[in-house]
């Protein structure tokens, strides 16, 4: 049947969708200084396999595990990390082919000049890393021609004059023997070494050539079925075992997460298809429970082409910030925030405790936010003044580490960091009679960034008391437009979404008070991002505890958001959300 959509709820539903394409749009943090088993990035699942090399060939087709070509999975699908099954060419055993099971997809020395070198060639940034697994090789003289075969076409091709074997990353490197850890994105950069290539075959290993064994630097789960997270090899070592080497690095963790299957992917599918953040971010939590709390360094995919919800996730584990919400879900189990707004079927923020910020992170919200339910099951991210983080100008205020659990309070040693800069601000809350200061909640969607100005005030000047008439808060919010591209320092790109540069006015709402009241607060709040400011005055009580003007203020500031939308946005708005209510 079709639910009727009255102008409040069409107003709910658009607010709960503005929060999807804005979920994860406040990063603009470059990722050099991570190390190397610090840092996040998706793989395509049989990256050569896809139906841009099938050119129409049925069965080629019917193997492929991905849409785009090679190159377009680095360039536009925000790849970082290709996997590829390897065999040897029969008919000339000087070649290699690239293969999915028995069906043989191309040559691989021309595959890796098409799309590789060309993509390194362009992003000069980039830090790609490759997974071989051989296939096929049951004798040790077939294993030893595949590596020769290896060897050569890594010599043999070059990316602006320097050959590839020259920027493989080579761990017994002088560079990195006073390396405690790996080194970082950006010393990876720095000294060329910038191509990682792990492979499956102990008699591959080569120090000359950067070929690593994959268990000697990771750990991986096995890679059949969604249902748990299992050991394939090494689950519980934790750090990197090189032959004759005394480093004693963290061990890497390559996650698979896929199942082949055309169909599971897509915004459309509950939490957001295998690869949006119900699906994905949840298993990662798993998989981390069971490892020993490693964060995945490799997300295996299949269908990278609709991995933009799974870019949001790595950036979220490199970088921290807020967990995607807007899904569809029928339970809490569908939402990466274990909240599922029944009523509209969309992941909404989980409520939790402004008393508890600084303490824990709410799920699906910015640090220094906490949610609560507003009207009709819908829960928001709130902020309050009282609880801003007050730092120097530039300076990080670090956030509460997120541990694999459900519950993100608890630190791990290998928890995902979340960082946010906070600008200078000094606070001056009103006070209530009995002296306690009271919140001046402000409703948002987005990240903030707030600073909060004293009053001036004549030295000679007594205090003046409140009039019966309010005060008025004016508050400057400018919407974030879009995801930061990290491109071209290596990890990936998220597309623009949606935005709303518009200039709201609401009307004053009256609030009474008591005469011995302290002076309310003008407080200049937040710019969120660089772009053109929405400005907007607002009426605000300033009586604590006034629920019915509170209720009031916030269905005014909501109404005056929606109303002020542009044509186009607003047709956006009416489009998607007549797609979400059709039950």
């Amino acid at each position: 049947m079709t639910a009727s959509l009255s102008c409040p709820n069409f107003m709910l539903v658009a607010l709960l969708l503005l929060l999807k394409v804005t979920s994860n749009a406040a990063f603009d943090q470059a990722d050099g200084e991570l190390r190397f088993n610090e840092y996040t990035m998706i793989m395509s699942h049989n990256s050569a396999a896809n139906k841009d090399t099938a050119d129409g060939d049925f069965f080629k087709n019917f193997g492929a595990d991905q849409e785009n070509s090679m190159y377009e999975q680095l360039t536009n699908n925000g790849v970082r990390g290709l996997s590829l099954d390897i065999k040897l060419d029969y008919s000339d055993r000087s070649k290699l082919r690239l293969v999915h099971n028995p069906i043989d997809y191309a040559d691989f020395e021309i595959e890796m000049e098409t799309h590789l070198v060309r993509f390194l060639e362009e992003n000069e940034e980039a830090i790609v890393a490759i997974n071989f697994e051989v296939i096929d090789d049951s004798q040790a003289a077939i294993r030893s021609t595949i590596l020769a075969n290896l060897k050569n076409t890594f010599s043999n091709l070059f990316v602006n004059g320097v050959s590839l074997t020259d920027m493989t990353f080579k761990y017994d490197n002088d560079l990195w023997k006073n390396h405690d850890e790996w080194p970082t994105l950006n010393e990876m950069r720095s000294s060329g070494q910038r191509l990682f290539l792990f492979h499956d075959r102990t008699e591959f290993r080569s120090t000359e050539y950067g070929f690593m064994f994959r268990d000697d630097v990771m750990k991986e789960n096995f890679w059949e079925g969604l249902g748990d997270c299992t050991a394939r090899y090494q689950w519980n070592s934790d750090k990197v075992s090189f032959p004759n080497s005394n480093l004693s690095w963290s061990r890497l963790f390559f996650m698979n997460h896929f199942d082949s299957i055309v169909g599971t992917v897509g915004e459309g599918l509950l939490g957001g298809g295998i690869n949006g953040w119900g699906r994905l971010y949840p298993r990662i939590k798993q998989c981390m429970n069971s490892n020993g709390s490693i964060k995945p360094n490799f997300i295996s995919l299949d269908w990278v082409i609709q991995a933009e919800e799974a870019l949001e996730v790595a950036k979220y584990l490199n970088f921290g910030g807020r967990i995607g919400s807007g899904q569809v879900c029928v339970d809490d189990s569908h939402c990466a925030t274990e909240a599922c707004n029944k009523m509209l079927s969309l992941c909404q923020c989980k409520e939790c405790d402004v008393n508890l910020l600084g303490s824990i992170s709410c799920l699906g919200c910015e640090a220094d936010q906490y949610c609560a339910p507003v009207e009709n099951n819908l829960n928001e991210c709130l902020i309050s003044a009282a609880t801003i983080s007050i730092a120097p100008t530039g300076m990080p205020v670090k956030k509460p580490t997120i541990s694999p659990t459900a519950n993100p309070s608890s630190a791990s040693p290998t928890a995902m960091p979340v960082e946010a800069t906070v600008s200078p601000t000094t606070s001056h809350p009103s006070t209530t009679p009995s002296d306690s200061p009271s919140v001046t909640l402000l409703r948002t969607s987005m990240p903030v960034e707030a600073n909060i100005s004293p009053i001036t005030s004549s030295p000679t000047a007594p205090p003046s008391f409140a009039s019966p008439t309010t005060m008025p808060v004016e508050a400057t919010v400018s919407p974030t437009t879009s995801h930061p591209t990290i491109n071209p320092s290596g990890s990936p790109s998220v597309t623009s979404r949606t935005a709303m540069p518009e200039e709201t006015t609401s009307s004053p709402i009256a609030a009474s008070q008591s005469p011995t009241t302290e002076p309310a607060v003008t407080a200049n709040a937040t710019t969120l991002s660089p772009t053109a400011p929405t400005s907007a005055t607002t009426q605000m009580p300033t009586v604590p505890g006034s629920q019915t003007q509170a209720n009031i203020a916030n269905e005014n500031s909501a109404s005056a958001i929606f109303a002020t939308l542009s044509g186009k946005k607003l047709l956006l708005l009416i489009g998607v959300a007549g797609q979400v209510l059709l039950f």
